[in-house]
């Protein structure tokens, strides 16, 4: 009996070692809770971020300055106006500023996109200040990066093609979340836009395809799409980006040859390609086919995405008749932008 006795009292020293080990190797009691986010020290929240951009231009702004605030780039439109109408609000208050009549800040967007690159140069802020009046421009844009967001503003003196800027991280939070999420509405207009843009229907073959198969493009890349038809088509192209803003990008004037013969590829632009830039995510092409010639200018520009917008029809005019022509065959195609 007395080795059995002993074996014992060693099985559970042994049963004791193993779990003082087992104890030594498990993490402190706040294992299994994630750690705490850790962020830029000079970072602040979204509201604090643009009350200090406001307050750092607003002390730097020469008095009664006319001032033009243009539309932020950003992943969302909603994010974008959010930041748009709090400067306003801040610059509005300092009574030393003068801001551009609402009414032409539209006119002053769509100087900006027709000019193709969505962005200001001190060539186009010249180019506005001429037309438009302002003194200043301020624009900027919103940009991930890492765990934060990164707001840069600028202010670009028209007369004189001189900038100043100011950027700030912004921390993840509450507010910042609730703008980034994307309207139902538009994920609805999305699928809509899918959906009747698909090729179910279509009587003869009709197809658009990026030049590379995978749809995938990093920033700074350049795109071109392929057109294919089967029969004679005129044909209007639209981008949906990812900011939910949908715009035809061809024909973009009188100019454009938007004719496309049977059995023919297109390659659009013509004699360029699309340079692929922020903010990064996924993009839509839609292209339409109608049996009717057909023109469109500079009115063209970028809207918010609705149902309406992807389901108007062309109004197609002559010197007798004004028609509204709907598509005869449709194609899509994805890609995405990444860093």
């Amino acid at each position: 009996m007395k080795p059995h006795i002993l074996r014992l009292p060693l099985a559970a020293a042994l049963l004791l070692a193993a779990a003082a080990l087992s104890c030594a190797s498990r993490p402190p009691e706040t294992a299994g809770r994630e750690s705490p986010a850790v962020y830029s020290h000079d970072s602040l929240p979204l509201d604090a971020a643009i009350e200090q951009i406001a307050a750092y231009f607003t002390g730097r702004l020469e008095p009664h300055t006319s001032l033009a605030l243009v539309n932020f780039e950003a992943d969302t439109r909603t994010l974008s106006d959010y930041i748009f109408e709090e400067l306003w609000i801040y610059f509005e208050d300092n009574s030393s500023l003068v801001l551009v009549d609402r009414r032409n800040l539209e006119l002053i967007n769509k100087e900006i996109i027709y000019q193709m690159s969505g962005e200001v140069s001190d060539a186009s802020a010249a180019s506005i200040g001429r037309q438009f009046g302002p003194k200043t421009l301020v624009y900027g844009k919103v940009a991930r990066t890492g765990g934060e967001y990164r707001l840069t503003v600028y202010a670009t003196d028209v007369e004189h093609a001189t900038s100043s800027m100011r950027a700030v991280n912004i921390r993840p939070g509450n507010r910042l979340a609730a703008l980034l999420e994307r309207p139902a509405a538009e994920s609805d207009a999305v699928n809509m836009a899918n959906a009747l843009y698909a090729g179910a229907g279509n009587p003869f073959r009709f197809t658009v395809q990026t030049d590379r198969a995978n749809g995938g493009y990093h920033d700074g890349d350049y795109m071109s799409i392929r057109i294919y038809s089967e029969q004679d088509a005129y044909f209007k192209v639209s981008h949906i980006d990812v900011n939910g803003n949908i715009q035809v990008i061809y024909p973009a004037s009188s100019r454009d040859n938007n004719f496309i013969g049977a059995g023919r590829t297109r390659q659009i632009p013509d004699n360029t390609r699309f340079r692929m830039t922020k903010p990064y995510g996924q993009e839509i092409i839609l292209v339409a086919a109608y049996d009717v010639p057909f023109t469109m200018g500079r009115q063209n520009a970028a809207a918010p995405l609705s149902g309406y917008a992807v389901t108007r029809g062309l109004v197609v005019e002559n010197e007798e008749t004004q028609t509204t022509a709907h598509p005869v065959a449709t194609a899509r195609v994805t890609y995405t932008i990444e860093p």
